[in-house]
């Protein structure tokens, strides 16, 4: 005989030799009688005995009802969406600018000592200290009895140049308009690249073209010690 029965709400097998005493055991044959009744046993049918042992990872409702599910298909995958090319070529382009515009932020300082060249030092100075250096730090350096200002190298470690602040003050106004001009020119290649309707167009544009030479400015240590 198959029963099943309740553990803790969860309902399991018991298989045995005799029929449970129906004195002491409540018995019940109907799945929904076994639900209201948590100590109610519910005796399964021969055919329903035969299906338990036909499926034996059935569930004890799945054995009552002799009927398993069909198993939910996993759904389908979403299908990924085609790249769009011209995005994609548009992004790689733009990124171009990016860099190339990073690259043109620097600027050379020869150094130059009894007719020779000495050093070649490489430095940026950006746009926030080019207009606090030219308005009001070297104005105030200069009132305050200075007369040398540091600069940084791009390096790492960075190095100390020191340079006279009128010289400072002459260089600055002319990178300042190097700045406007390699803005000016990474602004228009970003508008050329929006503008293009065709990946052609958009790989036709030579983001390294027309950008200013970069600075060299002189300082000549001899007259920097004459001074």
């Amino acid at each position: 005989m198959i029963y099943i029965g309740h553990n803790n709400n969860a309902p399991f097998f018991l298989e045995i030799e005799e029929e449970l005493n129906t004195t002491d055991n409540v018995v019940v044959y109907t799945w929904e009688d076994f639900i209201d009744n948590n100590v109610a046993w519910l005796k399964l049918s021969a055919e329903q005995g035969q299906f338990h042992n036909n499926h034996p990872g059935a569930t004890p409702e799945e054995v009552y009802n002799m009927q398993i599910p069909e198993p939910v298909p996993d759904p389908e995958p979403e299908p990924t969406p085609e790249p769009d090319v011209e995005q994609v070529v548009r992004r790689a382009k733009l990124a171009e600018i990016e860099e190339q515009d990073a690259f043109s932020n620097k600027f050379f300082v020869s150094v130059m000592q009894g007719g020779m060249e000495v050093a070649n030092q490489e430095l940026w100075i950006d746009k926030g200290l080019r207009n606090s250096l030219y308005s009001i730090t070297l104005p105030a350096l200069l009132s305050d009895g200075e007369t040398t200002t540091k600069l940084w190298t791009t390096g790492t470690p960075p190095e100390s140049l020191d340079v006279p602040i009128p010289w400072a003050m002459e260089k600055l106004p002319l990178l300042e308009i190097y700045a406007k001009r390699t803005y000016d020119r990474r602004a228009s290649n970003e508008a050329a690249v929006y503008a293009a309707t065709t990946v052609e167009e958009i790989a036709q544009i030579d983001v390294k073209a027309n950008y200013p030479k970069f600075l060299t400015f002189e300082l000549n240590l001899d007259n920097y010690e004459q001074a």
